[in-house]
């Protein structure tokens, strides 16, 4: 629908018209159509769409690694964040990826905004329960962001003392793990 924004099926993701959605994959939308920042109707889907919404899409052939679905699930603002993030990196997302990393042109545009893994987003916006899990999961805590930046960087620089501990504490593991 515009540079920054996913196509029409988007519109029934964001206020949980399943009828709508399933009319729209049934003649012909495309879950993984695209804008110049590699939004998706499925990254749309990620940050606000109800679970059973988020299954039919998957169900219909929405591609996990296409639309940064990763990093829009630990953006995501309701109580089965956790959920989410699980059912993405199960269905093989990548967990270490910088935010367009892959996306050259769009990567050098949103670079100086500090693009950093799913780790550096849950680090910053407080999330306990995805750090934890992505670090269980191999998200390196030492990775840098786009502005040279660890995830536990975010975690204090937004007071997050608790996460900033688990930070810590599995930057000394991977540090000797690195060592050996």
């Amino acid at each position: 629908m515009g540079r920054n924004e996913p196509s029409v099926l988007s519109i029934p993701l964001c206020t949980s018209d399943k009828e709508m959605v399933l009319w729209l994959l049934d003649h012909g939308a495309n879950p993984h159509s695209r804008c110049d920042w590699d939004f998706t109707p499925t990254s749309y889907a990620m940050l606000a769409a109800p679970l059973e919404t988020i299954d039919t899409l998957f169900e219909r052939g929405a591609n996990p690694l296409c639309g940064q679905l990763l990093h829009y699930a630990v953006l995501r603002d309701k109580p089965d964040a956790l959920e989410v993030v699980r059912k993405i990196i199960e269905k093989g997302a990548p967990i270490n990826e910088v935010k367009y990393e892959k996306e050259l042109k769009t990567y050098i545009e949103r670079k100086p905004f500090g693009l950093g893994t799913p780790l550096h987003r849950a680090a910053e916006f407080g999330k306990m329960d995805v750090v934890e899990y992505l670090l269980k999961m191999g998200a390196d805590p030492l990775k840098l962001d786009s502005k040279g930046r660890t995830p536990r960087y975010w975690a204090e620089k937004e007071g997050f003392a608790d996460v900033a501990r688990v930070l810590e504490e599995a930057e000394g593991k991977q540090a000797n793990i690195e060592s050996m």
